[in-house]
């Protein structure tokens, strides 16, 4: 019995990451395709997540995630928020450029927390729940490295420049949480020349900082 109990929560947490992670909504006739189960066990699977709230029915009868896992990821994410946002305020400050801290959600990489410079002619936003593709940005490449390091070598940092936003360039390093969820510091700011060794050292000490503060 315990077996078979473990299955079905497997499934379970399998159904919940398809919904999470799906370019749209999905039918309950796709989570069992996926899972390679029938259709009634997809459907008690998806019955128990509507209960707990994990997972809700668009207007057209389609599974989107719910509430319940909104709040759980929002508190998972708290403590790295108040350990980066006094470091990414100083990076803002003492760079000029807008500093944030990018994780990876399974399918994306996500802006989490973000912090724009004061006092300067001009900023770029970044707007938190912000994503883009894992292969494509500083950010990206930095998280990449972390989840696939034998194919993609860590490297000490990242630049890109125009990949995300034309006219935009990114300078990130890794921050490495003891939860072990992939992470990313990084400035973004309006292509110009800038002192990029220096950068990077403020980065990397400020990402030693953030690692040290959510342990």
């Amino acid at each position: 019995m315990a077996e078979a109990g473990s299955q079905t929560l497997s499934r379970g947490l399998k159904a919940l990451e398809l919904v999470s992670e799906a370019s749209e909504p999905l039918t309950v006739p796709q989570v069992a395709e996926q899972l390679g189960i029938h259709r009634s066990m997809a459907y008690r699977l998806v019955r128990t997540l509507e209960d707990h709230a994990f997972v809700v029915r668009n207007a057209d009868g389609a599974l989107e995630v719910g509430v319940r896992l909104v709040a759980l990821a929002r508190n998972a994410a708290r403590d790295l928020r108040a350990a980066a946002t006094a470091e990414l305020t100083q990076l803002a400050q003492e760079l000029g450029k807008t500093a944030f801290i990018a994780t990876y959600d399974g399918a994306e990489v996500v802006t989490l927390v973000t912090v724009e410079p004061q006092h300067t002619d001009s900023t770029v936003g970044q707007r938190p729940g912000s994503r883009h593709p894992i292969d494509s940005g500083a950010p990206g490449r930095v998280i990449r490295s972390q989840l696939q390091p034998e194919v993609h070598p860590p490297a000490r940092y990242e630049l890109s420049h125009d990949e995300v936003i034309n006219g935009l360039t990114s300078i990130a390093v890794p921050v490495r949480l003891s939860n072990g969820v992939p992470a990313s510091l990084a400035i973004v700011y309006l292509t110009e020349e800038i002192d990029v060794i220096e950068a990077v050292a403020k980065l990397e000490a400020a990402a030693q900082r953030i690692e040290r503060a959510s342990h």
